[in-house]
């Protein structure tokens, strides 16, 4: 497989993200029984900032995190610096500040750091206590995160986002339901 393929594969992924998480499941596990090295290529390649991988993770598609995980993909793997999110952001990092504790539960059973910092020197609890998260701020504080920096019984306004380290998301992320 070219350079090409693997970056048109990876673009395939995250456009069916955005419309339909069924076949993006179906296709993701195709991609694995096919070639499981070369499906954790894809999910790992990325695109603009974002691997197909943590968009998973942001969207909250479960299922196919977990495939992710099970074709090889680095659970503490980072990102780049995509437009309005910090760089070096693990998988983590987003699912701390989207508040997903399902999400959060699969990533620290396959191994995540729960006390990795990206670019900007932030852990992921303190991603889920600037976005307001309490539910994942408490998980991440039972499996063992050094709460230092947060303040666990803060309470910010749903309005002040002003010091959630994640200001813009795509629109592939946002949009959807979970399943």
């Amino acid at each position: 497989m070219t350079m090409d393929d693997l970056h048109s594969d990876a673009c395939t992924l995250l456009a069916l993200l955005h419309r339909d998480e069924d076949s993006l499941n179906d296709t993701g596990k195709q991609l694995v029984k096919q070639n499981r090295k070369y499906a954790c290529d894809v999910f790992m390649h990325e695109v603009d900032g974002w691997t197909p991988f943590h968009a998973f993770v942001l969207r909250g598609a479960r299922k196919i995190v977990k495939l992710c995980l099970k074709a090889g993909v680095d659970v503490n793997l980072t990102m780049g610096s995509p437009d309005g999110v910090p760089g070096g952001c693990s998988a983590l990092h987003l699912a701390a500040h989207r508040g997903d504790v399902s999400i959060i539960n699969v990533l620290i059973s396959n191994g995540a750091d729960l006390n990795v910092r990206d670019n900007s020197s932030k852990t992921p609890v303190l991603y889920a206590s600037l976005a307001n998260n309490s539910l994942a701020v408490r998980k991440l504080q039972r499996a063992g995160a050094d709460m230092t920096g947060c303040d666990v019984n803060s309470k910010q306004s749903p309005d002040d986002m002003t010091s959630s380290p994640i200001k813009c998301l795509l629109p592939f992320v946002c949009t959807g339901g979970r399943r």
